[in-house]
């Protein structure tokens, strides 16, 4: 009977999906941390313009 999928016998395959596994979420990691960072810099922005907007409006 014929394998539908290519059968290894080296096991060649486990250990290079596993590097890619561990690459594809190291990147997916780092670009999900950046973006967190980014807003929330951006929240801290908001938050000083809003409080500077404020103490302009009480003087």
């Amino acid at each position: 009977m014929k394998y539908l999928y290519p059968h290894n016998e080296n096991g060649f395959l486990l250990p290079v999906a596993i590097v890619l596994l561990f690459i594809v979420s190291s990147l997916l990691l780092y670009f999900v941390t950046s973006y967190i960072s980014q807003m929330n810099i951006y929240e801290m922005l908001e938050s000083r313009y809003i409080s500077a907007t404020i103490k302009k409006m009480e003087n």
